[in-house]
C-alpha cells in the first residue's frame, strides 16, 4: 500500500516536523542570536558603600607601613568559597603585607565574588586592630531596593510586565542569574525588548532597578518558495507565515501558516500561545491540516493509471519551561500532546475503482530539551526529545501498536573572518517498525541533498552535514561547499540505506529582509533514485524567503 511521504504534524518546530520548509534564520535575524553576548543590564552609579563606620587607612605604622598577616578573616556576606577564592587569601598570608597591596587584595576578592554571579560586590577592609595577625576584610552585597517599570512602549500591559520581575524582592541579594534570567524572560516576549538599570537605592548597600521596555519588531512574518517537495505531492512549493503579537496585551500570540505546491498539495496551520505564570513557561495549543490528490506515476502502467488522495488533520496542545537562562545560553523543558487523524485512498483512475483505503489515528506525547549557546564567533543548538505513541488502522497494521522514540538535532556554528564553519546533524532511535508519518527520511532539501525528497527512510536513522562558508566581500553573499550523509534502517525488513552526497552553492542574507540559497548537489558512490523516475546524480536546489 502507497504511504503518503508528506504528511505534517501541528506541533511547533521544537517539538516535530514544522508544517513549512525550515531555512537557516540564524542568519537572516540579528535577534536573538547576539553574536557579542552582551546582557540587557546597564549600571548607573549603585551607591555600594558599606554601612557608616568604615573608614580607610593604614593600620600599620608611620616608620614601616606594613605588618605581618597570619591570616583572612572574611565576613559580611559569605560567598560561597572555593580555591578561586583560598588561592587569593593564601597570596596574602603568612607573610607582610604592604599597606599600598591592600587594594589590590579587596580587587581580587571584589572580582571573585563578581564572577560568582553577585552583579555588584564589594570587599573593603574596615576600621580595625589587627590583632594576632588575623585580619578582616569585609563582603559586601548590594540588595533589591524595589523594582519598577519605568518605561513601557510595547503592547504588553505593565501589570503583565511586572509579574515577569517579581522574583525580584527587596532586600534579597542582586545576582547575575536572577537579574539576567527575568530580563531574558521578558525578552521572551513577543515584540518586546527589555533592559534592567541599576540605580542607587535609598540606603547604602542598596539597588533600586529600572525596567525599560520597549516594542521590538518581531521579523516572523515571510512569504516563500522552493523546489524542496517531491515528484508526486508537488516539486514546487509556495507559502507564507505570520504572527499576530500581543492580541490581549498580555504576551500571547497567533501564529498562521500555510502552503500549496504545484500538484496542488495544500497544507495550513493555526497555533496560539500564552503565557503562564511569571517564570517564563508559554502554553500553546495547535490545529493544522494536509490535503492532496495527485497522478501515482510511480505505480502507474498503459490502462492502468492510480490516483492517489488523503487527508491528515492534526490537534496539539503544548508548553515550554524555562530551565535555565543567563546572558550566553539557555535550556527548555519541553512537552506536549498530539492528536493526529489520517486518511489515505489509493484509485485505479480509468475505472474509478478505489483499490485501497486507510484510516489511521495516533495519540502521542513528547518531553525532552533543547538548548542554546552563543559565545563571540560561536554558536550551539541542539535538541533531544523523548516521544511516547499509540497508532491504530482500520483493517489492522504491522505499525499498529503503542511505540517510543528519541529524537535529537544538533548544529554547531564557528565564525573565523570571511569564513564559517557548521556542522548539522540529526536523527532517531525507535523501539519498533514505525508507521510512515513517524519514520525519519534521509534525502531532500534539508537532508542528503544530492537525492530526491523522501528517498531512503526508516524508523532508526540519521543525518549529518559539514559545510563551509566564504564571505565574498558583498555583504550577505557566501560561497558554500558542503558534504551530506546519512543512513535508515527500516525495522520491518531489517534493510539499512546509506546515502550520501557532496556539493557547493551560493547564500544571500539581508539581515530582517530577504534570504536566498542555491545549491547543486552531487550522489557519493550513489545507488539509482527510488521515489522518483528516472536516475540523477545530481540535482538543484532552491529556497527565496522574503520577510516584513
Amino acid at each position: 500500500m502507497l504511504l503518503f511521504l508528506f504528511i505534517l504534524t501541528a506541533s511547533p518546530p521544537a517539538f516535530g516536523d514544522s508544517p513549512l520548509p525550515t531555512f537557516d534564520k540564524e542568519a537572516v535575524e540579528t535577534y536573538p542570536y547576539m553574536r557579542t553576548g552582551d546582557m540587557n543590564i546597564m549600571v548607573d552609579d549603585p551607591d555600594i558603600r558599606p554601612p557608616a563606620g568604615y573608614r580607610g587607612g593604614n593600620t600599620g605604622t608611620e616608620d614601616e607601613p606594613a605588618f605581618f598577616v597570619r591570616s583572612i578573616r572574611l565576613t559580611g556576606y559569605q560567598v560561597l568559597r572555593g580555591s578561586g577564592l583560598d588561592e587569593i587569601l593564601a597570596r596574602y598570608s603568612g607573610r607582610n603585607v604592604k599597606v599600598k597591596e591592600l587594594p589590590l587584595l579587596t580587587a581580587a576578592i571584589t572580582e571573585y565574588c563578581r564572577e560568582r554571579g553577585y552583579t555588584i560586590p564589594l570587599a573593603a577592609i574596615p576600621e580595625q586592630e589587627v590583632k594576632d595577625g588575623v585580619l578582616e576584610v569585609r563582603i559586601y552585597t548590594a540588595t533589591y531596593d524595589g523594582v519598577e517599570i519605568t518605561a513601557n512602549s510595547s503592547d504588553i500591559y505593565d501589570k503583565t510586565l511586572r509579574r515577569y520581575v517579581s522574583c525580584l524582592k527587596r532586600g534579597d541579594v542582586i545576582t547575575d542569574r536572577r537579574l539576567e534570567t527575568a530580563v531574558n524572560n521578558l525578552n521572551d516576549l513577543p515584540g518586546v525588548q527589555a533592559r534592567a538599570v541599576l540605580k542607587p537605592g535609598s540606603k547604602p548597600g542598596t539597588t533600586k532597578i529600572d525596567i525599560e521596555v520597549r516594542k521590538r519588531k518581531v521579523w516572523n512574518n515571510y512569504v516563500f518558495a522552493d523546489n524542496g517537495g517531491s515528484e508526486y505531492s508537488g516539486r514546487y512549493r509556495f507559502g507564507f507565515n505570520t504572527e499576530i503579537n500581543n492580541p490581549s496585551r498580555t504576551g500571547d500570540k497567533i501564529i498562521i501558516s500555510g502552503m500549496i505546491t504545484d500538484e496542488e498539495t495544500k497544507n495550513y496551520s493555526v497555533r496560539y500561545e500564552t503565557p503562564l505564570g511569571s517564570r517564563g513557561t508559554r502554553a500553546g495549543v495547535a490545529f493544522s491540516q494536509t490535503n492532496y490528490d495527485f497522478a501515482n506515476t510511480a505505480f502507474s502502467a498503459p490502462g492502468f493509471n492510480l490516483d492517489s488522495s488523503g487527508e491528515s488533520r492534526g490537534v496539539s496542545v503544548y508548553g515550554m519551561t524555562p530551565l535555565y537562562r543567563s546572558k550566553a545560553a539557555r535550556v527548555t523543558l519541553i512537552y506536549g500532546y498530539d492528536r493526529r487523524d489520517i486518511e489515505e485512498e489509493l484509485r485505479w483512475r480509468e475505472y474509478g475503482l478505489k483499490l485501497s483505503e486507510a484510516d489511521k489515528d495516533a495519540n502521542v506525547w513528547h518531553i525532552g530539551i533543547t538548548g542554546s549557546c552563543y559565545e563571540p564567533n560561536e554558536f550551539l543548538q541542539y535538541s533531544l526529545v523523548y516521544w511516547y505513541g499509540d497508532i491504530s488502522t482500520d483493517g489492522g497494521a504491522y505499525y499498529d501498536g503503542s511505540y517510543q522514540k528519541l529524537t535529537a538535532d544538533f548544529l554547531k556554528i564557528w565564525y573565523a573572518g570571511r569564513f564559517n564553519y557548521r556542522i548539522r546533524a540529526k536523527g532517531q532511535l525507535a523501539s519498533r517498525a514505525l508507521d510512515g508519518s513517524e519514520q525519519f527520511f534521509l534525502g531532500g532539501i534539508n537532508g542528503v541533498r544530492a537525492y530526491a525528497n523522501g528517498d531512503g527512510y526508516g524508523d532508526t536513522a540519521y543525518t549529518a552535514t559539514g559545510e563551509v562558508r566564504y564571505g565574498l566581500g558583498v555583504p550577505g553573499l557566501e560561497l558554500a561547499a558542503f558534504i551530506d550523509a546519512g543512513a535508515a534502517k527500516n525495522l520491518e525488513s531489517g534493510v539499512t540505506d546509506h546515502l550520501a552526497g557532496w556539493g557547493v552553492g551560493l547564500r544571500y542574507s539581508k539581515p530582517n529582509d530577504w534570504h536566498a540559497q542555491l545549491d547543486y548537489a552531487h550522489k557519493i558512490d550513489g545507488r539509482p533514485d527510488r521515489t522518483e523516475e528516472g536516475d540523477d546524480d545530481g540535482r538543484i536546489w532552491f529556497q527565496l524567503y522574503k520577510m516584513f
